[in-house]
């Protein structure tokens, strides 16, 4: 994945695209509802599926923190080939890959 600098410093800040918001969910694998709880939002699903529909049609800005935790997770699944399991604060795949357990043995 190639470098993307981070919205941050005196420059003006453009939110991120709400195609490139969709290109991102959809990358991971991710129905709206999902996403929406891995990025930390609460409350009832719907209101969530709402705020995430909201940002992809650009009905809604995406805030500069939003767009460094999609950054970052899409980074991780990049590097790592899994999520982290952020509710649980695991930092390990649950099905660990073969190259982890031949190092383990």
């Amino acid at each position: 994945m190639p470098f993307i600098a981070l919205p941050c410093g005196e420059q003006e800040y453009q939110p991120m695209p709400g195609a490139k918001l969709l290109e991102a969910r959809l990358a991971l694998g991710m129905k709206r509802t999902e996403f929406g709880h891995l990025l930390g939002m609460t409350g009832e699903n719907r209101n969530i599926y709402v705020t995430i529909k909201r940002y992809e049609e650009e009905r809604r800005p995406i805030s500069p923190m939003v767009e460094r935790l999609v950054l970052m997770l899409l980074w991780h699944k990049s590097d790592f080939g899994y999520l982290p399991d952020l509710d649980r604060g695991e930092r390990v795949p649950q099905e660990t890959p073969a190259a982890f357990a031949a190092a383990g043995s």
